[in-house]
């Protein structure tokens, strides 16, 4: 201990002296651990983590699947789930949700929140009680059972100050007066929807309703001693009786309808996961390049410190006690660099939390939580240790031999020295050229799914939601006729272009995937022939097309007198082309997938292609109905609906306008989120957006300290060859001569850098191709300007340099010699 202590004081004494290289040391290295600790924080709490439920390893994602309608994970059916739950053995619970939104409070403070509607088996399979009052309970679920809430903690605190009396009062829930039963712990969630209000998913046993109603999530708790590999071979086996056991109906079977089991944990972080450890991978790359760095600066420090390390030696001192020295000097600068990069990392996260909320699962749970910081200090101690070798070149005997001989003077560096030097920036500099590569992919990749034409004019479109209280809007009637009066009104202000509404918000929505009969056409398995569904199911006003710039290719679109017609329906171009091909569609009909009750409409008009499962994605079927036909035609209008406003005015002004066209018409009804069509675009791209700057960012400060390598060595090699460029000018070499040999220097060694760097580059883009979009992982144009650009930061960080090795003076350097 007395060792090591006087060891310590030592290195601290040797670093008070050289500020100017602890302060540089320490900032590097605090760049390159606290870029490693913010991504391993979200990685943590993202990935590693485990749910905040008992046993969760236990809990299982179940889902459907459609293999020829392309749907890989889909809803289930009640009856698909009421039958599994009476007839599998392998879990103790299994519970249903569908997620949804609310009108939450009266008139003078309306809400829209995020609900669930659940059965009772959930909270049971979550495995968590109610904090307060309690949570639902089988009678719940059932028809005609009293209406009850639960609420989150969050709501329970944010709108009604933490109450202790409010279990058991009622509350306004979408106009209808519910009690509530009680109020869940903090942070309690389902798959991380961020619901704040649960309600009874009502379910009759005896009559679940219809099979082809897919409409719900499930989560089950695997039963003690049955492992989820034990499960899918159950679910194998009951997916074999299920058509015998319900003959003649469209029950689960293999393998045009199965039943998927994932791990709830592995389903929720889903492909974020394979992102997030792309990320964790360049910031590595970000670290090994200040740990390269780190170690040319104190090769360069000890070349300064030669003479000392000769006379320790001489005095006794052994490579033991020298090598001591080095890892106590690395290890102070790793923690004091760790330190700053933690408190860098905070910062980091809370800015990355702030500016992209939505771009990660699971966001609530990161932090920095202590195996964040044994991360941190794993990685100080770590790198202090690796660079903290590098002195031991200058270890040699001979070296230190020549260092007493030349006295005053500074030794001249060996060989050896000089190739790893040389052969530090080299790595710095590859591993910058396959970071900047990488965010050169994804930043194209970004940049083409902004170019993406979703098939309507976005510009000078305002939209917002409203959701009309089925208490309060029981008959279609009523709803289309509010709707027409908001559209009415809203058309008379002055800067309106057209406005009209509709329920389905592109560019990304969920998906419909509803039955459709085709007049004239009948499904034969087998023949290759299209399955008669349809992706989407759009109810439009007659203005809808205008307002949202949507061309019609053939017909027409809706008009007013459609209202009181015949059934009409438009079809974009995808639908007309899967069941008509090369024969037009128009005059022909179909029917839509509600019952047999419903009459058959004749498509007027084909209209252009428009995104509604994402820019990234194919476009899908797509069939509109008009909303003021739908009440009298269908016996039915949608309750929610979204407006679209294509306006001049900025949002701020007619956004006063939409808000006091609601409050005349509903003060009850919230607005939803009111934005304009081009932020809708942005909140569909958040997690490509969020990897593309966070790899840009990476990209840039790696390259910025490849750059400080490459001026570095570039600078130490002129002043160390000072003596030998004074004599080459005194014997006539001009200044672009020693200008050419510096530059052709730093050149060597980035070219060397880019060559191997693209050669990593096209192994290690491959492993983020899937996160891609419409650019290959080894895309030519993307490496060849990353490879010019990296040449020319490398001679710009050469210049310097080599105009400082002009400037030599022969006389001065002949005096000295």
């Amino acid at each position: 201990m007395p060792d090591f202590m006087r060891t310590t004081r030592h290195a601290l004494r040797a670093l008070a002296r050289a500020p100017g290289f602890a302060a540089i040391a320490i900032l590097t290295l605090a760049l390159g651990i606290g870029a490693n600790s913010a991504i391993f924080s979200v990685i943590h709490g993202v990935v590693l983590k485990p749910l905040g439920y008992p046993e969760p390893e236990r809990l299982v994602f179940i889902t459907s699947q459609f293999p020829t309608l392309g749907f890989d994970q889909f809803w289930i059916s009640p009856p698909e789930y009421v039958e599994l739950r009476e007839r599998s053995r392998s879990y103790s619970a299994i519970g249903a949700y569908v997620t949804n939104a609310v009108n939450l409070g009266e008139a003078e403070t309306p809400l829209r929140v995020s609900s669930a509607a659940v059965t009772s088996q959930l909270f049971e399979a979550l495995g968590v009680p109610a904090r307060r009052g309690r949570a639902l309970v089988p009678d719940d679920n059932l028809p005609g059972a009293e209406p009850v809430v639960v609420l989150s903690h969050e709501l329970w605190e944010r709108s009604y100050g933490a109450n202790p009396d409010l279990v058991g009062s009622l509350i306004d829930v979408d106009g209808m007066r519910r009690t509530v039963a009680g109020v869940m712990p903090r942070g309690f969630d389902v798959h991380d929807q961020g619901v704040q209000i649960w309600l009874p998913l009502t379910i009759d046993p005896a009559n679940p309703g219809g099979r082809g109603n897919h409409f719900l999530y499930l989560v089950a708790r695997l039963a003690p001693g049955v492992s989820l590999a034990q499960a899918r071979d159950e679910m194998e086996t009951l997916l074999a009786r299920w058509p015998e056991e319900n003959p003649g109906t469209h029950a689960p079977s293999s393998p045009n309808h199965r039943l998927r089991i994932d791990d709830l944990q592995s389903d929720i972080v889903g492909a974020a996961r394979r992102a997030l450890w792309v990320l964790q991978g360049a910031v590595a790359f970000v670290l090994l390049i200040a740990c390269a760095n780190m170690a040319n600066l104190l090769l360069a420090r000890a070349e300064s410190r030669h003479r000392e390390f000769a006379i320790r030696t001489a005095l006794g001192a052994g490579r033991g006690r020298l090598l001591g020295q080095f890892m106590t000097e690395g290890v102070l600068l790793s923690f004091a660099g760790g330190a700053v990069g933690l408190f860098l990392a905070w910062i980091g996260v809370k800015a990355l939390l702030a500016a992209s909320p939505d771009s990660i699962p699971r966001a609530a749970e990161v932090g920095l939580e202590w195996p964040v910081v044994g991360f941190t200090l794993a990685l100080a101690v770590g790198t202090g240790i690796i660079f903290g070798l590098a002195p031991l070149l200058h270890l040699g005997e001979r070296g230190m031999t020549m260092a007493l001989k030349e006295g005053g003077r500074g030794s001249t560096a060996g060989a050896a020295r000089h190739r790893v030097r040389r052969g530090l920036v080299v790595a710095e500099v590859a591993l910058a050229v396959v970071l900047v590569i990488g965010a050169g992919l994804m930043l194209r990749s970004f940049w083409n799914l902004t170019q993406v034409d979703a098939g309507f004019d976005r510009s000078r479109l305002v939209t917002f939601g409203l959701v009309l209280p089925a208490a309060t809007y029981p008959q279609g009637s009523e709803r289309t006729a509010f709707f027409a009066q908001v559209l009415e009104r809203l058309g008379a202000v002055p800067g309106v272009q057209g406005v009209a509404s509709m329920t389905g918000l592109p560019p990304r929505r969920n998906v419909n995937a509803n039955d459709t009969d085709i007049e004239d056409y009948t499904f034969v398995p087998g023949s290759g022939g299209p399955i008669e569904n349809v992706d989407y199911y759009n109810y439009v006003t007659a203005d809808y097309f205008g307002t949202m710039g949507i061309p019609a290719i053939e017909g027409r679109t809706f008009t007013a007198g459609d209202a009181g017609g015949l059934p009409v329906a438009v079809i974009n171009e995808t639908l007309a082309k899967r069941f008509w091909e090369d024969r037009s569609p128009v005059g022909r009909r179909l029917k839509p997938g509600f019952g047999d009750q419903v009459p058959w409409f004749t498509i007027v008009g084909v209209v252009r292609d428009v995104k509604q499962g994402g820019v990234e994605s194919a476009t899908g079927t797509e069939l509109y109905l008009d909303y003021e036909q739908a009440p009298a035609v269908l016996s039915f209008a949608p309750r929610a609906m979204n407006v679209v406003v294509r306006t001049t005015l900025p949002v701020s002004a007619i956004g006063a306008s939409i808000q006091r066209t609601v409050r005349d018409l509903d003060a009850a009804l919230p607005i939803v989120d009111m934005r304009t069509m081009d932020e809708v675009f942005a909140s569909t791209m958040v997690r490509p957006r969020f990897l593309a700057q966070l790899l840009g960012a990476f990209g840039l400060l790696a390259l910025a300290l490849a750059a400080v390598g490459t001026y570095g060595i570039l600078s130490y090699a002129v002043a160390e060859r000072r003596h030998e460029i004074g004599i080459r000018m005194a014997l006539g070499a001009g200044r672009n001569a020693v200008m050419g040999m510096v530059l052709r220097q730093g050149l060597r060694v980035a070219v060397f850098g880019i060559v191997l760097g693209v050669a990593g580059a096209l192994a290690v883009t491959r492993l983020a191709s899937s996160l891609l979009f419409e650019v290959k992982a080894t895309d030519p144009s993307t490496f060849v300007a990353v490879g010019i650009f990296i040449t020319l930061v490398a001679a710009m960080a050469s210049t310097i340099p080599a105009r400082r090795a002009t400037r030599v003076d022969p006389m001065v350097v002949l005096r000295e010699e």
